[in-house]
């Protein structure tokens, strides 16, 4: 957020045990540091509120903020459940407050090439979406403690950290509803460090669209060898892969698949950490976006707004119900 030249961080509030990173704290105006979030949206003149705490606060620090007339960019998964989004998205009217989910990877300039395929019919209707992730965890989850992951109550798992991700990316790039669906989630590692688990860490979903196309979305980490992430999508009149978000393949019907050079937009800052440097493509253009909806009413089409959170949340709810 610092690295965009309309973004200000005034003020930050973490846990008891939290201290604030160096690239905040060095140079003039540091943010206030606060341990109680009420107290931070009590005391400062904020624009927009980020909401990255564990799922099970999300429903109350969103509703909190609108109250205080705060706009809101809110990380996934939105709620516990469909009713606090659906209560939320009340709020959000009555309040006259914007909510954005963090829904940043559809800015990935490569899923942004496959957004721009599809939408100029280069694969003609689409027949079938899959979404497969394989990520070796099972040794990590042997021997080290996961906390409120691996805890269903609170919303841990991989199909809220991950699975929400990927349901927004179906929804998002087939223009497309969830018609029917199975769901199965399950936990392969329950044991470990000394934790029981009952969160999940792999999931499997497929289903039917409303404009008849079907759909595979699966993640595995309870295994010693993974295979990345791989994004299939299958049309009369052609094919798309994706590949672990950077190698982007298409071809058309009778046609081998060909690789296709993906324009990056400009350099990542060399100051950024490793793992901010791997959200920096998507998320600083995210922030962009946000930014001309809360200052100048303007809604990207690709901004996932409150509406995808509810519709998100619908489509987790009636997974884990199976």
């Amino acid at each position: 957020m610092k690295t965009h030249p309309m973004m200000t961080v005034t003020a930050v509030s973490t846990m008891e045990r939290h201290q604030l990173p160096d690239v905040l704290t060095i140079g003039d105006n540091p943010p206030t540091h606060y341990k109680n979030w009420t107290e931070m949206l009590d005391k400062e003149e904020i624009d927009l509120l980020f909401v990255s705490s564990i799922p099970t606060y999300h429903f109350e620090m969103v509703k909190y903020a609108m109250k205080k007339g705060i706009n809101v960019v809110c990380e996934k998964p939105f709620t516990m459940n469909s009713n606090e989004s659906k209560e939320l998205i009340k709020l959000s009217n009555q309040y006259n407050k914007k909510v954005v989910i963090d829904f940043e990877w559809r800015y990935l300039p490569a899923r942004q090439k496959v957004k721009e395929l599809i939408h100029h019919n280069a694969i003609g209707n689409i027949i079938h979406f899959e979404y497969h992730i394989s990520n070796p965890k099972y040794q990590i989850l042997q021997s080290m403690k996961i906390g409120w992951m691996g805890e269903r109550q609170k919303f841990g798992g991989m199909l809220g950290a991950l699975g929400t991700h990927m349901i927004d990316c179906l929804r998002w790039l087939v223009r497309d509803e969830i018609e029917t669906l199975n769901g199965l989630v399950y936990t392969h590692v329950s044991k470990g460090a000394g934790e029981h688990r009952d969160a999940d860490d792999a999931f499997f979903v497929h289903g039917k669209m409303k404009r008849n196309s079907t759909f595979s979305i699966q993640f595995l980490s309870g295994i010693n060898h993974g295979f990345g992430s791989n994004l299939k999508i299958f049309g009369s009149l052609g094919t798309i892969t994706l590949s672990n978000d950077n190698k982007l393949c298409f071809g058309e019907a009778n046609k081998e698949l060909t690789e296709i050079t993906v324009r990056k937009e400009g350099s990542t800052p060399s100051h950024l950490s490793m793992e901010a440097s791997a959200y920096y493509p998507a998320f600083y253009p995210f922030i962009g976006k946000v930014y001309n909806y809360i200052e100048y009413d303007k809604v990207d089409s690709d901004l996932p707004t409150i509406l995808d959170g509810h519709v998100n949340q619908v489509v987790i709810d009636r997974i884990l119900s199976n």
